[in-house]
């Protein structure tokens, strides 16, 4: 199975420029993508990229799990530890195959599914034998994905010389988004493709409107009838002197009893901005992003505002995803022996964590109750041990084991 890895198509970046089509129309249905929306740009995967919504929420969302250690947690009775020593742990935690980190491995699968709600991992190795690397397959290698029968998966992989190739499902890690049927993960750029269409024409239509100073819909008068010499040379004078953003403002001096009017209509009557506001809105609510992560919306978040913004974002945001996670590395990585005794575990201590004296105080209370002992609070803030820091050990009972306490009362 090991020579299949050099035979899958791998991803590389795009060779063609402003001279070939794709260049303009990335997204067209002749080169695989999808058909222009209403607002006449065409929209797929790739090219949804280029509006800085999308790109801003997909780069959040990646660099959030990234930040996210994996743990490969084992069960002993009930007691809970890393399982450092698992065959699976570094590879999960540190780094899955020869070439990326494990942070670039789960940035990398967190983009496809926001994009394509779709990654996958080829398991390299030899089959019932612990898995040795994880190959991430480009994006659009897989072209289907086959129940059988007996509801067993078969992936059809695209190879560099063109032919497809069946891999059997217990040889892929898949982790999908939201789901339909249970087999491919529901593509959220194909169902929003209209909203990020409206954003990319906006982003468009904006451009234009700043590159020319002289407004296309300036209409001049000349009393006289000019040939078309004279009508070349007043415009290309017009043109050199008043056109361009830089030039936007200038004075503009009309002879010959000439006359001019800007029949265009202004941003702020065609409600452009706040077309705008609500186009980022909706893409940051397809992301589950809080706008203020992407620098955006109306109001500059209060401290006590951007606290409940970063709570909802990990509750309803990233939870969901690291738990989806989790339970398909379970069923993809771990044999059903292993699952008795292992599990995997996105740790989000990280991502909820406050301010020092927040901590300091939250510290405190679960010493002082038991929850956690000195040593679990001082490896959560990277410090070393001490000797007796692991007793669970209140301020309260050690005054009464030392014979301190009110013994008069």
């Amino acid at each position: 199975m090991g020579g299949i890895v050099s035979r899958i198509v791998r991803p590389r970046a795009a060779s063609w420029g402003p001279e070939d089509d794709r260049w303009y129309n990335p997204g067209g249905a002749f080169y695989g993508g999808y058909l222009p929306t209403e607002s006449g740009i065409s929209v797929d995967s790739n090219s949804a990229m280029r509006l800085i919504t999308v790109h801003n929420c997909v780069r959040v969302r990646a660099f959030t799990i990234s930040q996210l250690p994996c743990h490969v947690m084992e069960r002993n009775g009930k007691e809970k530890t890393q399982a450092t020593d698992f065959y699976l742990y570094e590879k999960l935690h540190d780094q899955p195959n020869s070439w990326m980190s494990a942070s670039e491995f789960w940035a990398m699968a967190e983009a496809h599914v926001c994009l394509r709600g779709n990654f996958y991992a080829y398991k390299k190795g030899l089959e019932g034998r612990p898995i040795q690397e994880l190959i991430p397959f480009k994006a659009d290698v897989v072209q289907k994905v086959e129940q059988k029968e007996d509801y067993s998966l078969v992936y059809h992989v695209k190879m560099k010389d063109g032919t497809i190739t069946q891999i059997p499902g217990n040889r892929i890690m898949h982790l999908r988004g939201l789901t339909l049927d249970g087999i491919m993960g529901m593509n959220p750029i194909e169902h929003a493709r209209e909203t990020i269409g409206l954003g990319m024409a906006s982003g468009q239509f904006l451009g234009k409107y700043f590159g020319k100073g002289l407004h296309p819909g300036a209409v001049i008068e000349h009393p006289l009838a000019l040939n078309a010499a004279a009508h070349k040379n007043l415009r290309d004078n017009l043109k050199a002197k008043y056109e361009g953003l830089g030039k936007a403002w200038e004075f503009m001096l009309i002879d010959e009893g000439m006359k001019i009017s800007f029949p265009s209509i202004k941003l702020v009557d065609a409600q452009y901005l706040e077309q705008m506001k609500m186009n980022e809105a909706q893409i940051c609510g397809l992301f589950r992003v809080p706008l203020m992560l992407i620098q955006s919306g109306d109001k500059a978040p209060t401290y006590a505002s951007a606290e409940q913004f970063m709570l909802s974002y990990s509750v309803y945001g990233v939870t969901p995803d690291c738990n989806n996670y989790e339970k398909a590395i379970r069923r993809d990585l771990l044999t059903p022996q292993e699952r008795k005794k292992y599990y995997a575990k996105f740790s989000l201590a990280g991502l909820l964590r406050g301010d020092f004296k927040t901590r300091m105080e939250g510290y405190q209370i679960a010493i002082d109750k038991e929850i956690m002992n000195p040593n679990e609070v001082r490896d959560l803030e990277d410090m070393n041990p001490y000797e007796g820091g692991e007793i669970y050990r209140t301020r309260t009972s050690s005054i009464k084991e030392g014979g301190t306490g009110n013994a008069d009362a």
